[in-house]
């Protein structure tokens, strides 16, 4: 049986794959259906939109945006919780009275409601653009 720490050593690491694979799907999804839609919508003369769905699509866009943008800061806030993680961590090796704080704090609240944020982004702005694309087949 494996060691506790080396168990949750491996659980960390299996959470930090996890999370990387959900932010590179958001990132290539959300990339690939905006680039394809802009291309799609404002490159086709053919295609008329009503305005609900002019509508619809715009928030689609949007939508698709900040899911990518909030992908992003969820990154960049792991990086940071890591960083001074590890810079408190190196100061308490050397110096035992100093305490590592292990509970979690702003940076985990702040990562879990933009992570929430932008899966929540991704899905509503990839929903809407399915619902204008049937809504031009249909129509």
């Amino acid at each position: 049986m494996a060691d506790p720490i080396e168990q949750f050593n491996q659980h960390q690491a299996d959470v930090k794959n996890r999370f990387n694979f959900l932010v590179q799907s958001i990132l290539l999804l959300a990339g690939g259906a905006l680039t394809a839609s802009i291309a799609v919508f404002t490159g086709s003369r053919t295609i008329e939109l009503s305005i609900s769905m002019g509508k619809v699509l715009g928030f689609s866009w949007w939508s698709l945006v900040c899911s990518i943008c909030l992908a992003v800061v969820s990154v960049l806030i792991v990086i940071l919780r890591d960083y001074f993680l590890g810079e408190r961590w190196r100061k308490a090796l050397s110096n035992p009275s100093l305490k590592v704080d292990d509970t979690p704090g702003l940076p985990d609240r702040l990562l879990i409601a933009c992570g929430l944020l932008s899966i929540a982004a991704f899905l509503g702005g990839f929903v809407a653009i399915a619902i204008v694309a049937t809504n031009v087949v249909v129509s």
